[in-house]
C-alpha cells in the first residue's frame, strides 16, 4: 500500500501538472517555495512543480498580522 503522504503529493503534482499550460490555479500556502522540498518526495518532484506554478504565475505575498490571532487576542484581553 501507497503511504498517504506520498500519495497526496502525487496527487497535488498531477494536479500543478495537469493545468499547466491548459488553465488557471489558484494555490495559497503559508510556505515560502524554498520550503517546499517538505512538501514532496523527491527534489526533482519539487524543482518540476515550483518550475510549473511559478512560470506564467502572479505571485501576491501578504505580509501582514493574522486576523484571527488579533481576533482571538482581542476576545481574550
Amino acid at each position: 500500500m501507497v503511504d498517504p503522504d506520498v500519495f497526496e503529493t502525487h496527487v497535488l503534482f498531477e494536479l500543478i501538472s495537469y493545468r499547466y499550460e491548459s488553465g488557471s490555479l489558484i494555490v495559497t500556502s503559508n510556505q515560502p517555495f524554498s520550503q517546499w522540498d517538505h512538501i514532496f518526495a523527491d527534489s526533482s518532484m519539487t524543482v518540476a512543480a515550483v518550475d510549473r506554478l511559478v512560470h506564467h504565475s502572479i505571485i501576491i505575498d501578504i505580509q501582514a498580522e493574522s486576523f484571527r490571532k488579533r481576533y482571538a487576542q482581542s476576545h481574550n484581553a
